[in-house]
């Protein structure tokens, strides 16, 4: 197995695993509904990374893009899931209206929450284009 499969494989089932210390601390965090969206996140994030393993000689990408690839997919979910975990215990909202309905926080606090969830968002959507485009021209 390839070094970036195997480190997305370990990263997947570690992150699957907060996921699920994060369920287990719901009713303990500010806001629950935005725990249980962290919970989801989490859990599907590290499913998501896991799968990205078992696929990833299939991609096609190059020598020198492999690790910087994974590393990328695996910091954007992790920060992802940091944000959105944040805002559950800060109570920030403006990130994530849906979720975080009824509360508010700091202006830096929610400023922080906006930078991880959108920053890595935007990360990860970037790195999934970045590997279609190697599945496409393979």
């Amino acid at each position: 197995m390839d070094d970036s499969a195997y480190i997305l494989g370990n990263a997947g089932f570690i992150l699957f695993t907060l996921g699920l210390i994060i369920g287990a601390v719901i009713p303990r965090l500010r806001n629950a509904r935005m725990a249980l969206s962290a919970h989801l996140t989490a859990v599907q994030s590290g499913l998501a990374l896991m799968i990205f393993a078992v696929f990833w000689p299939f991609f096609g990408l190059p020598d020198w893009a492999a690790a910087p690839v994974g590393w990328s997919l695996t910091m954007s979910f992790y920060l992802l899931t940091t944000g959105i975990t944040l805002a559950a215990h800060f109570g920030a909202s403006k990130a994530l209206p849906m979720a975080g309905e009824g509360f508010s926080s700091s202006r830096v606090r929610e400023n922080l929450v906006s930078i991880l969830t959108i920053g890595s968002s935007v990360w990860m959507l970037l790195t999934c284009l970045f590997v279609c485009f190697f599945l496409l021209t393979a």
